[in-house]
């Protein structure tokens, strides 16, 4: 059982990368072609008022939104195209963490039965949350900037500043993304195919299922019922999509109701897939323990603020 687990988590690793990459790559080359134009310091001008809130520059909107319309790995791909320091990588993860795939997960949260509008403008929300609370312990702990504290921006630049093109030779870009392009591909692997290892052999074990039933007073902790735990526990270490698909099977057989299904859509698109997520970060230069338990600790404090509240307004 062991090595069949582990020759099909390899298998689904290398899967899975290929299917990645062929999405990374091509975000990356175009960070690293768009970090060489007069429009790249152009959208940072631009933006820089608001970033500064975060205690971040101009240029971290572009993993930002990168990571708003696909994953985190295409985050992390648009920050190694630009280059920031420990604390702002910290504080680009925390955001894109809340607010990654909306497009996408949104129709997940659709297909399962729970308010898709409400959770996409909540993931919104607590993404500039996040993001704030981060930037201020990122300048007490990780030596970050104070937010507000960069300065900002002297001034978009004028259309005749757009004259040059790219401010290298084509060849200096080529191997920058073609070095930048192999690190890429061994940061994957190094993920990939160890958390898919991992997930089969807890699939196989039932790892999951015998931690599910030593966690009950979690649920008291945050207002969900014991038949919510598993799915919630399954998102949580192994991500969303994992998540769903317990919540798809658990529709089929005991639904849950509505209040346990609202609880455990906060929760898990306020912390998913921390085990991945944290990994492929802290491999990105971020700080992997800091992401991790701030997220979890936001998560667990935004939840139950919102299970007691809904249960009150359930009883009035």
């Amino acid at each position: 059982m062991f090595l069949e687990a582990v020759k099909t988590g390899i298998l689904k690793g290398l899967r899975t990368a290929l299917m990645l990459l062929r999405i990374i790559i091509p975000i990356f080359a175009c960070v690293v072609f768009l970090r060489h134009t007069p429009l790249f310091e152009w959208l940072a001008q631009i933006v820089s008022p608001v970033m500064r809130l975060f205690g971040l520059p101009g240029e971290a909107v572009v993993p930002i939104i990168v990571g708003v319309f696909s994953d985190e790995y295409a985050v992390a791909a648009a920050m190694n195209g630009i280059g920031f320091d420990k604390a702002q990588l910290t504080i680009i993860a925390m955001i894109a963490l809340c607010c990654h795939a909306i497009p996408v997960e949104t129709v997940i949260t659709r297909a399962i039965g729970m308010p898709a509008l409400k959770i996409a403008l909540f993931r919104i929300g607590l993404a500039v949350f996040t993001g704030v609370i981060c930037s201020w312990l990122a300048a007490a702990f990780l030596n970050g900037s104070i937010p507000g504290s960069i300065s900002a921006a002297a001034g978009v630049p004028a259309a005749a500043e757009f004259a040059g093109i790219v401010d290298a030779a084509p060849l200096v870009i080529l191997a920058e993304i073609g070095w930048g392009a192999l690190s890429l591909v061994l940061t994957i692997l190094r993920v990939i195919i160890p958390l898919m290892v991992g997930v089969e052999l807890m699939l196989n074990y039932k790892i999951v299922d015998a931690l599910a039933k030593k966690l009950t007073p979690f649920c008291r902790l945050i207002g969900i019922g014991k038949d919510a735990l598993l799915p919630l526990l399954i998102g949580l270490l192994l991500g969303v999509t994992y998540g769903a698909g317990a919540l798809a099977e658990l529709k089929r057989t005991n639904p849950l109701g509505k209040k346990d299904m609202a609880v455990l859509g906060v929760f898990l698109f306020s912390c998913h897939g921390i085990i991945e997520t944290t990994y492929l970060f802290a491999i990105s230069g971020a700080s992997g323990i800091f992401t991790s338990a701030l997220r979890l600790a936001i998560a667990i404090l935004v939840t139950a603020g919102f299970g007691r509240i809904l249960a009150k307004s359930t009883k009035e």
